[in-house]
Formats: C-alpha cells, structure tokens, sequence
C-alpha cells in the first residue's frame, strides 16, 4: 500500500456525483482540515467503516414492538386513570417485555456480524 511518503505518483480516480452543497461542503471540510478534498476523501473513505443495513426481519421486529409498546403505553394510561393496580402492573410488565425485546432486536445486528 502507498502512502503519502512514497512519492509514487496516484493514477487511478473515482467518480463521485454530488450535489453543489455537498461538494461545498466536502471542500469546506478538506480546507478545515488543511488538506485537498482528494485528500479529506481518502481518508474519510480508508478509515470509516460503515455500519451494515440490518435484515428485514430484524427491522419488521424493532417496528411491530415499538407499535407495540405504544399500545401499551396508551393502555397503561387508562388503567392508572381507572386505577386498577392489577391493569397497572400487568401492563407495566407487558411494557418491560416489549423493551427487552427492542433492546435485544437492536443487539443481535452486533451479534450477527461477529
């Protein structure tokens, strides 16, 4: 691999199509930097490392709980209104459960790559 010691001269481009505030932007940021955008992109492109787009199912997952929990939620305000401590504890249990299985959805994308 070259780097920016070796004087081997660069050769090879990618095109990138941007829009003009994101290329003001980019320059913006280079010039911040005190480097060239080629530069900024280079190094932007060479060292971040993009997190993965999770599976549908995974995402079908996190969406029907959260639907979920909102239901709950909305239930777990009638039953302090009636104040019904058996409806309270149930939904507030009902709600924990839910929360677990979000954490756990948003988990398992770290688990899977591994």
């Amino acid at each position: 691999m070259h780097s920016a010691t070796n004087p081997t001269k660069r050769t090879k481009s990618i095109k990138v199509y941007v829009f003009d505030d994101e290329k003001i932007a980019i320059e913006n940021k280079a010039t911040a930097a005190g480097v060239t955008a080629s530069e900024y992109l280079r190094s932007c492109g060479l060292r971040r490392v993009l997190a993965s787009k999770p599976p549908a199912d995974l995402i079908t997952i996190r969406a029907t709980a959260g639907t979920l929990k909102s239901e709950l939620m909305m239930l777990s305000h009638l039953a302090k209104e009636t104040n019904n401590q058996l409806f309270i504890n149930t939904t507030e249990r009902a709600i924990a459960l839910v929360d677990k299985t979000i954490a756990v959805a948003f988990n398992i994308n770290h688990l899977l790559k591994t």
